[in-house]
């Protein structure tokens, strides 16, 4: 009697398999990026993207975001931003997150042609942020869910002509959050070109994204292009 329970147990699992976790996946990058010079040098960028993934067929992200940064002198600047990040979650119910950074960046010029850039940057995301700012509003309990992630990013620069400047970068993420000890859960890498037109800039690449500390981990290639407006 085992034997067959088990053989049927068996047949079961060949016929129902369980689900399977995809390792691999394509996606497209778009956004508009304004930036504009204000009061004493401080920079204003307000960008918005959106994000596809399932090999673009679906809508991954959208982000808006307010970036105000303020140059310390030609190397070192810091930066602060905020906004909100519609996540549709590949494997969990979609969210509603309100995130804000601060980070400190430096840039140096190498070789006549060749920059390179680093930054630090430290972030917070508040997941279903406005929801459960509606319950804290309306006298309800609530649950304040949120994460930060700590992102070094490290770019070089090369300057080709007066339109072309050829870049690559990468970013390693280090994610905190509830019930776990902070780990790098993923690694960012870009190769691409940032061109200049007479309607504005087009920051354009090629990137791979690589999930790290899994069982099986999560690649995703993704197309990137961001127009940029400089007023």
């Amino acid at each position: 009697m085992k034997k067959l329970i088990l053989a049927l147990m068996m047949f079961s699992k060949a016929i129902f398999p369980q689900e399977v976790k995809v390792t691999s996946d394509f996606g497209v990058w778009l956004g508009f990026d304004v930036e504009k010079k204000i009061f004493n040098g401080f920079d204003l960028n307000l960008e918005q993207q959106i994000r596809t993934f399932k090999n673009t067929s679906e809508i991954d992200d959208y982000l808006l975001d307010i970036n105000l940064k303020y140059p310390i002198n030609q190397e070192f600047s810091l930066g602060t931003s905020g906004g909100y990040i519609y996540n549709k979650k590949k494997v969990k119910e979609r969210e509603n997150n309100f995130r804000y950074s601060i980070e400190i960046a430096y840039k140096k010029k190498i070789l006549q042609k060749i920059k390179v850039q680093y930054r630090l940057m430290y972030q917070k995301e508040y997941v279903n942020f406005y929801t459960n700012l509606y319950y804290k509003l309306d006298g309800m309990p609530y649950q304040n869910i949120y994460f930060s992630e700590v992102r070094n990013k490290m770019k070089i620069s090369f300057k080709k002509n007066a339109n072309n400047e050829l870049y690559i970068s990468s970013e390693i993420f280090r994610l905190s959050e509830i019930f776990r000890e902070p780990h790098f859960n993923k690694v960012r890498f870009y190769l691409g070109d940032e061109i200049k037109t007479k309607i504005g800039e087009f920051d354009c690449s090629i990137g791979l994204e690589k999930e790290l500390n899994s069982n099986n981990s999560y690649s995703f290639v993704f197309f990137k292009t961001i127009y940029v407006i400089k007023r």
